[in-house]
């Protein structure tokens, strides 16, 4: 049962995690071929390191000898995927001491070829629902995510009242679902104790990832959505916003 369910969490926290910030255009690569390092264990089964071959064919990639019994190979013709914001920045995580960074496996490709885009530290399988397996995971990358007013974004709340924006979605569930109206995603599967709303933008809504942690919900590759955490203001502003406050009451 243990294996099972590993495979079933790992399987779960898919591509989808990071196919959206590999390119910033609305449509990102539909050929996936990532290599995973499981390095959690039984006790956490979906932690691995994740490494992408920007430039490799499927049939280098296939033919890349796996380093260890630990790994395993992501590699897949996938549905082309649709990024959902405007603008988004990702640089890699700074893994700990001892984690490669870049592989060499491929002779073809001069210098390395396979690099560290992303680290999966844990996940927790939330339930099952119509687009499939539903988890949330948190992911060590640097990522900014930007949408612009007049935009129409989608937002799930967890129990707690954290609030999730969706960033990425496969294309073909556009068949079902439309996110450039409101309430485009009705009926969508959620966890017990989650619920769905949908909004235009007034503001710009910027999403970071404080100390290069995101916190991400997926339902298999269907979609992803990304814990909102909104960047804290300059320190400069508050003390112009504080000076400006005070002069009134000095005035007045």
């Amino acid at each position: 049962m243990r294996r099972v369910l590993r495979g079933r969490i790992v399987a779960a926290v898919g591509s989808a995690v990071f196919m959206g910030l590999v390119a910033t255009s609305a449509h990102a690569m539909s050929f996936n071929n990532e290599l995973w390092e499981l390095t959690g264990g039984p006790g956490n089964p979906a932690a691995r390191n994740v490494y992408l071959c920007p430039d490799c064919t499927l049939e280098q990639f296939d033919a890349v000898p796996l380093p260890g019994s630990n790994w395993l190979k992501n590699a897949s013709e996938v549905d082309a995927r649709l990024f959902l914001a405007d603008f988004a920045t990702n640089t890699p995580p700074m893994p700990p001491p001892g984690t490669v960074v870049a592989y060499d496996f491929v002779p073809e490709i001069p210098g390395d070829d396979h690099f560290l885009i992303a680290q999966v530290l844990s996940a927790t399988l939330l339930g099952t629902g119509a687009q499939g397996l539903m988890t949330s995971a948190q992911v060590a990358r640097g990522t900014t995510l930007t949408y612009l007013p007049g935009r129409v974004v989608h937002k799930l709340t967890d129990p707690a009242g954290d609030e999730w924006v969706l960033f990425s979605m496969q294309e073909s569930a556009t068949a079902l679902f439309d996110p450039t109206v409101l309430d485009g995603l009705a009926g969508m599967s959620v966890p017990t104790g989650w619920s769905y709303a949908s909004e235009v933008l007034v503001d710009p809504l910027i999403v970071t990832t404080p100390g290069g942690i995101a916190n991400v919900f997926g339902a298999s590759d269907f979609w992803t959505f990304q814990k909102i955490v909104v960047p804290e203001p300059a320190l400069p502003i508050l003390l112009g916003t504080a000076w400006l406050a005070l002069r009134r009451r000095l005035v007045a």
